[in-house]
């Protein structure tokens, strides 16, 4: 990492376009290709995926059901409950109420948002390196992160994701990295408010991002002070690191509270004092909320995401991947300083040794994990990243201590650095990218192929034919990683050919014969259309919050889910109450598998709706006008109930409690 060129945070890797006689054309024509090129891929991306990156029941529907409540005019956390901060929520409620209630407002939000992160990502490593890194980690973003669909389950993705705020969160995280980085090349303070308005974003949506800019912002006022306290004779003391403090915080306290402000003022108008605090707060009031950390590390299948249930294991398997991922890169750059150094007559004994060590720890690494080599990228960043983060942050004091000219380089590393290992947190002991790690690890993998393709090469500033040779062998192994990658995605987004939903809402999915999440929300639609048509209220249990938005039917609770998890954040009691409070004309129940919560299925015991499941029995009959009990698609079984009235003509939801719902669900 050493001989950066002073005051500029910029350090490209040589290029042999400005070895010839007349360069400037050349240059000119790489600056107009390379955003033609992103931008295509983009639109190629685009169209391949168009309306497959939803799943057709679970998760992303929360979203579009919660867009169309609150432009109705419904209270978030009052009418409608989220778990995450409100931003998107009161930005894609905005939109629904101007542009229309219908899944192609989001769509389109989605795709500008997905777009703008790309700028951001791609100016974010433009002023960190080069052109050529700024344009591969734009790639990379693009073809692994932003439209991924490794697993059936969809929703992993920035233009459908499982939870808005993870989307609205990322860009905030990288805005204000951008801001940072940009401030330290301009020295202008501007800069620091675009920051602040990045942090704003973050703040108001996800707990993940916020930590990493919290983080990333105490690397940058650590080492800022230590370089302006180091400058001041001894008699100044620390006065002036406090007016340097003062000015910048300044700055990042107007950017915050630009966005920040009319959001509070919103619900200050909307509910009140009180609310407007907790609302507007409501990402870190959530991360100290005791029965938030309960109910997400209770369940087995969230014990699973965080690594917990097999800690050790995942740590030493992680470590392993991480450690392989530092052999093969070192051997890299190994043989291309030997390729460039070592005698002719010596130079094919080191190379066929080294690249025998190269290929070998390579192969074994694909050996090893090739049934899953997808999974396993992620478990192989995790640790190089923390200890690269390390080596940088401790970089960036050293050049601030010694008063180094070019102290801004290594600390705009290093605020990038932090941010990308915080992002991690959550996956520590899991770094899988196919899942969350959509919006955690982008910006750790990122940052990692910066110092391969950027940092890594120049070693030597004399060393142009190494540099040249190990950006081209990185570049050419990201890529083709890449390619991998993006083929996967690409065969189940060609495998999703049903088409459901209706006008504004169509969308494909999965046939039942593969996924049956899109065949049971149309039987859900139908059982409702065929019974209770002109009910004006609906709850479906566990899951379906897409049918109430689809049909436009609303919900009777503020929660919109209930699985396990669920439950457990709201409260089972607390549930119970608000249904008996508030009873709607028809509830949907349909069987589902609840394995992955621990639990065998919706009612099994109190943890799970138990309550709830008593309570429908008192209050509710099978509705028998649909001409039988119960509906089945590939095992789903489907009820609809009807509140019990004098004279009623229906079935007993459950003939004894002990029986509540089949456990014979689908697998």
């Amino acid at each position: 990492m050493a001989g950066a060129t002073p005051a500029t945070l910029a350090s490209p890797v040589p290029s042999t376009a400005s070895d010839g006689p007349n360069p400037i054309p050349w240059k000119k024509l790489l600056a107009v290709l390379e955003p033609i090129s992103i931008f295509l891929l983009y639109i190629y991306m685009l169209n391949v995926s168009w309306l497959r990156w939803m799943d057709a029941l679970i998760d992303f529907p929360r979203s579009l059901y919660t867009a169309w409540r609150l432009s109705e005019g419904d209270l978030l956390y009052r009418q409608v409950i989220t778990w995450y901060g409100p931003l998107s929520h009161l930005v894609e409620g905005a939109a629904f109420k101007i542009f229309g209630v219908g899944m192609d407002t989001m769509v389109g939000l989605n795709v500008m948002l997905t777009a703008a992160v790309l700028f951001l990502v791609h100016e974010l490593f433009r002023t960190l390196g080069n052109r050529w890194s700024a344009w591969l980690t734009t790639v990379v973003f693009l073809g692994v992160f932003a439209f991924g669909h490794y697993v059936l389950m969809a929703n992993f993705n920035f233009l459908a994701p499982y939870a808005s705020q993870s989307a609205y969160g990322f860009a905030g995280l990288v805005l204000m990295l951008w801001g940072l980085v940009q401030q330290l090349q301009s020295t202008r303070s501007f800069w620091l408010g675009v920051a602040g308005l990045g942090l704003a974003v973050a703040f108001l949506d996800k707990p993940e991002p916020l930590l990493a800019t919290i983080g990333s912002l105490g690397v940058y006022f650590v080492v800022n002070i230590i370089r302006v306290v180091r400058k001041q004779p001894p008699t100044a003391d620390w006065r002036g690191a406090v007016r340097w403090v003062q000015t910048a915080t300044m700055w990042l306290a107007g950017g915050f509270f630009s966005l920040w402000l009319p959001v509070f003022l919103y619900f200050l108008f909307r509910g009140g004092l009180r609310y407007a605090i907790l609302a507007a707060d409501f990402v870190p009031y959530t991360v100290l909320a005791s029965r938030f950390r309960t109910a997400v590390v209770t369940a087995p299948m969230q014990l699973a995401v965080f690594g917990f249930d097999q800690p050790w294991s995942h740590f030493v398997h992680q470590m392993w991947a991480g450690i392989l991922l530092l052999v093969v890169c070192g051997v890299m750059v190994v043989a291309s300083w030997i390729w460039t150094r070592a005698p002719k007559f010596h130079l094919g004994w080191w190379l066929g040794i080294v690249l025998a060590a190269g290929a070998g720890g390579l192969g074994a690494w694909l050996a090893e994990y090739r049934a899953a080599l997808w999974s396993e990228i992620g478990a192989a960043v995790v640790f190089p990243v923390i200890l690269a983060t390390g080596v940088v942050v401790g970089w960036s004091i050293r050049a601030a201590w010694m008063g180094r000219a070019d102290w801004a380089r290594p600390l705009g590393l290093a605020v990038v650095g932090v941010a990308a290992a915080l992002m991690q947190a959550r996956m520590i002991l899991n770094g899988r990218i196919y899942q969350f790690g959509f919006f955690m690890m982008p910006l750790a993998v990122l940052w990692l192929i910066h110092l391969m393709v950027v940092e890594a090469v120049q070693p030597r500033a004399d060393a142009r034919r190494a540099n040249l040779l190990l950006a081209v062998v990185f570049s050419a192994l990201v890529l083709v990683g890449v390619a991998a990658l993006t083929q996967i995605s690409l065969s189940n987004y060609a495998k999703k050919n049903s088409e459901i939903g209706k006008g504004r809402d169509h969308f494909y999915t999965f046939a039942p014969e593969i996924l049956k999440n899109g065949a049971v929300l149309q039987v859900l639609e139908e059982a409702f259309q065929e019974t209770t048509p002109n009910a004006r209220s609906l709850v479906v249990f566990p899951e379906g919050i897409a049918v109430n938005y689809h049909l436009r039917v609303p919900t009777t609770l503020a929660e919109l889910e209930f699985h396990p998890v669920a439950l457990a954040y709201a409260g089972p009691e607390h549930v119970l109450a608000e249904l008996s409070a508030h009873p709607p004309e028809t509830i949907i129940l349909h069987n589902r598998n609840f394995a992955e919560f621990g639990k065998p299925y919706f009612g099994a015991d109190e943890a799970s709706g138990r309550n709830l499941i008593l309570w429908m029995n008192d209050h509710y009959w099978l509705d028998v006008s649909a001409g039988h009990t119960q509906r089945t698609v590939t095992r789903h079984e489907i009820d609809v109930l009807s509140p019990r009235t004098p004279g009623s003509s229906g079935m007993e939801l459950l003939h004894d409690a002990n029986e509540a719902l089949s456990p014979s669900s689908s697998p």
